[in-house]
């Protein structure tokens, strides 16, 4: 294309015109299409950089990668594949009590043909089969008694709380929708014509939505005990993804530790839906997040996500062939292994030593590679100096790297930001099946039920029997707050201050 582009330029002077040209003409013009060919350069290595980018080496998430083989940041463990020995299995196992019992009874012997009806039995011989009933609604009909008064009054006797309207859903069928539709991502269609094969009675969308209002308003004090309870965390997981609402981006933003999952969708990305969310601004622990700057205007204490670090060191290694990609993933999963290390020998600390050892090759190889990259250069009359991609992702490394080797000198602080962006991932699958969201609200309501549901499950509740009881008004609440798998800080811990 570029040798195209110069042969174009040639070809537009004539032969006669060429000779009539002066030798600083000449040269003004090799200039001329010197200047283009480098600037074509640039601009074809950075369209073959975004054509190589993937979930391996870059932000895009799986989801939006191209349908080329993957490349697996993770290292080969050498296991087989499937369950490891000591796994307990899901295989089903025989009960003591069934729910019934068929005895198969034996009337001749197999080999003579005699008749055994009137022989005892000496053992049995056992199987089990485990199935469910067919489907079918159990309609139940409430009368009130209504009795005259020697007063004259008419008494009527009230009715119990789950039937308020002349005919309405049980809370057992209620329970069965919002399942579907917050833990199953189903379509409300698709729920209505689901509870027509399974029952044989339609419901309406209409009716759907107002199940999962009546679940999102129940699930209001909740929400509130979430975010009091994230608040007040040691160490939180923060992250942001687009959604499609009315047909316009709004933003998900998700925080998250390994009981709880808080979800909040707002038209805006930045500190102003943070400030409007209302946990960051009163947050004092460490905050988990991709190093994006919003999150640092908050005065909590910040780290940054090393996943995303590999992802994309490993696009300097493959596509520009940094010599220090390398190094530097080696150093990061190196840290990570000891770190590791010494939280199952019970520490929670790496000694001095091996903090510094860290700390100066971590310098070593960023200010290195500094030195083999070209200067930033201006690009017109105004403005910034222009810097390559590498130089940025170096600069900013150096200067949050306290933030980046966070995990090194807190164990409470994980090596990568994975928990949130596994819980964000459940919101990316419903905006994948419904395509987009028909209201703010709608989205709202999704994303307070499905936070109730992920924190159901971090907790090893059953959310069937979860959403129940938040749809009789009694939602599970995190009474006292634990730090699962955590190490808190002790008399020992390193005085990581002078560590350069």
């Amino acid at each position: 294309m570029i040798l195209f582009y110069i042969l174009y330029m040639i070809t537009k002077y004539t032969r006669s015109q060429l000779e009539s040209l002066s030798k600083e003409q000449l040269i003004d013009m090799i200039l001329k299409l010197q200047d283009s060919f480098l600037e074509l350069e640039k601009r074809l290595q950075k369209l073959e950089g975004q054509l190589h980018q993937d979930s391996h080496n870059s932000h895009i998430p799986p989801s939006q990668s191209k349908p080329l083989p993957i490349k697996n940041l993770r290292e080969p463990t050498g296991k087989s594949p499937g369950g490891q020995p000591g796994h307990p299995g899901l295989t089903l196992a025989m009960v003591d009590n069934p729910t019934y019992t068929i005895t198969c009874k034996s009337t001749r012997c197999q080999q003579c043909g005699h008749d055994l009806s009137n022989i005892p039995v000496t053992s049995y011989e056992r199987r089990q089969v485990f199935d469910i009933p067919p489907f079918k609604l159990e309609i139940t009909e409430y009368q009130a008694e209504k009795k005259l008064c020697c007063c004259g009054h008419i008494t009527t006797a009230s009715f119990p709380q789950d039937a308020q309207a002349p005919v309405q859903y049980g809370i057992n069928t209620q329970t069965l929708v919002s399942t579907l539709a917050a833990h199953g991502y189903m379509s409300q269609e698709r729920i209505s014509e689901t509870m027509e094969y399974l029952t044989g009675y339609r419901m309406s969308e209409a009716t759907i939505c107002t199940i999962q209002d009546k679940l999102y308003t129940h699930l209001a004090g909740f929400e509130e005990s979430s975010k009091q309870h994230l608040t007040q965390s040691e160490v939180i997981h923060n992250d942001e993804t687009g959604v499609s609402v009315e047909g316009k981006r709004k933003w998900v933003h998700v925080t998250s530790t390994s009981e709880l999952t808080h979800y909040a969708v707002d038209p805006k990305r930045g500190q102003e839906a943070m400030d409007r969310i209302g946990i960051l601004p009163h947050f004092q622990g460490t905050s988990m997040h991709d190093r994006w700057k919003a999150y640092f205007r908050y005065k909590c204490q910040h780290a940054c996500c090393n996943a995303h670090h590999l992802r994309e060191a490993t696009f300097f290694e493959e596509e520009e062939e940094a010599s220090w990609a390398r190094p530097l993933k080696d150093l990061l999963l190196e840290a990570k292994a000891e770190v590791e290390k010494a939280h199952k020998e019970g520490l929670n600390h790496l000694d001095q030593e091996c903090l510094q050892k860290y700390s100066r090759r971590y310098n070593a190889i960023l200010e290195g590679a500094l030195k083999g990259l070209p200067p930033p250069v201006r690009t017109g009359k105004r403005g910034k100096l222009k810097k390559t991609k590498q130089r940025n992702f170096i600069e900013n490394l150096l200067e949050y790297k306290e933030n980046v080797l966070a995990f090194m000198f807190d164990f409470r602080v994980p090596f990568s930001n994975n928990l949130a962006e596994r819980d964000l991932r459940m919101f990316k699958v419903k905006d994948k099946v419904s395509g987009t969201f028909r209201s703010l609200h709608g989205a709202q309501c999704f994303a307070r039920i499905r936070g109730y549901i992920s924190t159901v499950r971090k907790n090893s509740r059953n959310v069937t029997t979860e959403i129940k009881n938040a749809l009789l008004g009694r939602p599970f609440l995190l009474q006292k707050w634990r730090f699962a798998d955590q190490f808190l800080r002790c008399d020992t811990t390193p005085d990581v201050t002078g560590i350069a």
